[in-house]
């Protein structure tokens, strides 16, 4: 019999009665798998759903080329294989264990009949599915494959086409690969005039036309420090034949074409900007410290964000510093430094330069303050994910914590390579013992090859020092592997 109380941590069971969690525990039975254990198999027909209590498993599908598309990574409490169960389909992916995994297996009958009679767990299912559709295409294997970053203001003053235009040149720099400044205002040149950019096109001609752009490449330039941008529509200040149709199609087509684009935003909270922002990974809400209140200008986009159901670890909000008298400047509180994941100090520079020309992209000063903050938010927006692993100290056996130590050094070593901000935290006591925490930072598109590698290391650790788990930890949630 599977215990009630961890049933009861798991969501899909969360809202059931006592009764109902001894019912699913009667008919459920805990299965344990060894490290590179196939649970189930892609194209098998589905007989049981699973619910992972311990250990960590690799979601992945046939990529059309003999190799892995790996899907995702579930942990402690998640559970897989139900979809095959509502379809009575062949199963769309296979499930590995990628350490020693122990999970509570529920064949079909089970969960059919746990369907019918507990709305709940119904209810449970239902949400999941609709996230994960929303997320991936797992029967074709599809990823998203662009990732796409907003720089927002509460109005054209709080200098977010310049910190726009760094940004992408810190992201450029970081990931060594093109980065694509988007404007949804072809109407106006004033960001390809900042980039160097003197010539136009027809492109708003085209989307009238057509609706649609079908050669996207030859209406984008690459400017001279590096940028992709789009060519402005020629006398676009005056066309206002553009509709927010037109530059919906015209934002997707830049979003299927290239991978990584910075979009400098409009102000106004217009149906577009709701567009762009329900499409980015990240939004950078970037305000002059020189408006009446701070606070209220958080206050009122965090209500805006909530109507447009946009998650609060989306935003990024920043304070441009436009003087250097503190009596010019609204108040920040100690509350609303909380709030502000940076500050950008005041430029003499700058002061007065609204839109400043293409010799002002200071990204290529890194000493230049502006420069320096855009490069280490560049670091937080793009390699946001958090990975750990927790290492026992063996403090209380002297002969095994000299060799625990080195493996410590060697795991920064190791996991430097490919993480960013590779550190050592701790110690911290688990289960009554002492652990160091190797922990690191990586991007949402390589989190899962980066689960592969932490899993190895740990895999190699448990084996030296015969140790039956560890614990794992992704974006602070901990998982027994």
């Amino acid at each position: 019999m599977v215990q009630t109380d961890f049933l009861k941590a798991v969501s899909l069971f969360s809202e059931l009665s006592d009764d109902e969690l001894r019912n699913v525990s009667q008919q459920a039975e805990v299965v344990n798998f060894v490290r590179d254990a196939f649970i189930c198999k892609e194209g098998q027909q589905a007989d049981s759903m699973f619910i992972i209590k311990s250990g960590i498993v690799q979601i992945f599908c046939d990529d059309g080329k003999s190799g892995r598309k790996i899907l995702t990574h579930l942990k402690l409490g998640e559970y897989f294989g139900e979809m095959a169960l509502l379809t009575e389909e062949p199963r769309t992916a296979s499930a590995v264990a990628l350490a020693e995994t122990e999970v509570i297996r529920l064949k079909k009958d089970s969960f059919h009949n746990l369907l019918k009679t507990t709305p709940g767990v119904s209810l449970s299912i239902i949400r999941t599915l609709c996230n994960r559709l929303s997320k991936t295409n797992i029967g074709s294997a599809q990823t998203k494959m662009h990732n796409v970053y907003a720089v927002l203001g509460p109005d054209t003053a709080s200098g977010k086409s310049l910190f726009a235009r760094n940004l992408a040149m810190a992201m450029q720099k970081e990931l060594g690969c093109d980065v694509f400044l988007y404007d949804p205002n072809l109407r106006d040149d004033r960001v390809a005039r900042s980039l160097g950019v003197e010539q136009h096109s027809r492109i708003i001609d085209e989307l009238l036309d057509r609706e649609k752009i079908t050669d996207l490449k030859k209406y984008v330039v690459k400017t001279a420090c590096g940028l992709l941008t789009l060519l402005p529509q020629e006398n676009g200040l005056t066309d206002v034949r553009l509709k927010e149709f037109h530059t919906f199609s015209l934002m997707q087509s830049v979003m299927e074409h290239y991978e990584y684009v910075v979009v400098d935003s409009s102000s106004m909270f217009t149906k577009v900007t709701k567009e762009i922002v329900q499409n980015c990974d990240k939004i950078v809400y970037l305000i002059s410290s020189k408006n009446v209140s701070i606070a209220g200008l958080m206050d009122h986009f965090d209500e805006t964000r909530r109507g447009w159901k946009v998650a609060p670890e989306k935003i990024v909000f920043g304070v441009n510093h436009m003087t250097d008298d503190r009596t010019q400047e609204s108040l920040i509180t100690e509350k609303d430094h909380e709030r502000i994941s940076f500050e950008i100090p005041f430029s003499k520079e700058l002061k007065g330069k609204r839109d400043p020309e293409h010799e002002l992209l200071i990204q290529k000063d890194p000493g230049h303050p502006m420069s320096k903050i855009c490069s280490q938010q560049s670091l937080k927006i793009l390699f946001d994910q958090t990975i750990g692993l927790f290492l026992p100290t063996f403090d209380d056996e002297p002969a095994r914590a000299g060799l625990a130590k080195r493996w410590l050094e060697s795991g920064v070593a190791e996991f430097s390579q490919t993480l960013k901000k590779v550190e050592v935290l701790g110690p911290v006591t688990r289960q009554g013992r002492l652990y160091h925490i190797l922990t690191g930072h990586t991007s949402k598109w390589s989190l899962n090859e980066q689960v592969v590698k932490i899993v190895d290391f740990s895999n190699r650790f448990k084996k030296e020092f015969d140790v039956s788990s560890l614990i794992l930890s992704l974006n602070t949630q901990e998982s027994i592997i």
